[in-house]
């Protein structure tokens, strides 16, 4: 099973994984949501198979405003 989730660090929180631009315009993994995206360190994302539970992200996948990225392509 592939990984289309994300977390940072041990939190118990599942993002679903997205990417965000960072300011030398280089594309880098971050949630979905882009919930607290600003100052990041992306070392500190970590791939998960669980399901999504931000609440954010699942009202994204719920519009599908946001498709849903493998980690693969981005970790």
């Amino acid at each position: 099973m592939e990984a289309s989730a994300l977390r940072v660090d041990n939190s118990r929180t599942t993002h679903l994984a997205g990417t965000s631009i960072d300011r030398y315009d280089v594309e880098l993994p971050a949630p979905a949501c882009h919930t607290g995206i600003a100052g990041w360190d992306s070392r500190r994302l970590r791939a998960s198979t669980a399901p999504v539970n931000c609440r954010r992200c699942l009202r994204l996948l719920e519009r599908r405003q946001t498709p849903a990225l493998l980690q693969e392509t981005i970790f």
